[in-house]
């Protein structure tokens, strides 16, 4: 649960480091919370050392704004996650003043329900690029013929998402693909599968609009393909450090 920051979900009003509260909410002790916190941002660490540094352009070489650069982070667990790029981009941008990520993205997230809440968390941010990695959720298969969201509706959610966010440099972000045989081992219970085709149509539907809008596309369904069953966790839904890293690659190549 504190992976994923499920008290977004749950629509707390509770910062995401603060462990006291969160400990209270999902009833364990502060001081194992901390030792599985700090697991997390260890990692963390770990990977944006890993990540190459490059020297930018200053910014108003670039034509930019010479106040830091917010970006703003909108998506579902895939982004809300502790060991997610939005944690690897901020540690690895630690020093440097000019650049700050705002993490928006909430576990469970569809397109539908990123715009029912638009109004309260998007649209009250100021940022001047947005990161929208989103649609994973949206393609879960409720049984073999109906997805959570038709194909139809995503690209009208996503074509509205848009519009809402003129004037902002968008970066949209492909899907991964999902295990189905290990999403059921790990989760049993669960009666929802994915889709490939979904998930292929739901990237060209993407792929489409980043071209058709003249939008950054960060291709990370075309860039996990060389890791193969590595790219993702053991839950066969979201992806694997080692995925993380590839995403970060891409958007480091696109963003200021």
């Amino acid at each position: 649960m504190h992976k994923f920051n499920l008290h977004k979900w749950l629509h707390l009003l509770v910062r995401d480091d603060d462990l006291a509260s969160i400990a209270r909410v999902y009833g364990v002790g502060r001081g194992r919370l901390a030792r599985i916190d700090r697991g997390y941002r260890q990692n963390v660490e770990r990977l944006a050392a890993a990540l190459p540094r490059r020297e930018k352009p200053l910014l108003r070489e670039l034509g930019e704004p010479e106040r830091p650069v917010s970006i703003l982070a909108l998506g579902d667990s895939i982004t809300s996650d502790r060991e997610s790029w939005a944690r690897i981009l901020t540690r690895y941008w630690r020093e440097d003043p000019r650049r700050r990520i705002l993490d928006c993205a909430v576990s469970g997230d569809t397109t539908a329900s990123l715009l029912e809440r638009y109004n309260s968390t998007v649209a009250n941010q100021e940022f001047d690029w947005v990161v929208l990695f989103i649609g994973t959720n949206d393609c879960r298969q409720l049984d073999e013929k109906t997805p959570m969201v038709s194909l139809e509706e995503y690209r009208r959610n996503l074509g509205i998402l848009l519009d809402r966010l003129a004037g902002k440099r968008v970066v949209l972000v492909t899907l991964p693909p999902a295990d189905n045989a290990r999403f059921h081992t790990f989760f049993p219970e669960s009666g929802n599968c994915y889709d490939a085709g979904h998930l292929e149509a739901a990237n060209r539907v993407l792929r489409e609009l980043a071209s058709g809008r003249k939008l950054a596309l960060a291709d990370l369904a075309a860039g996990l393909v060389a890791l193969g069953g590595e790219a993702l966790q053991p839950d066969g839904l979201h992806i694997s450090s080692a995925g993380q890293l590839v995403l970060c690659r891409l958007l480091l190549d696109l963003l200021p």
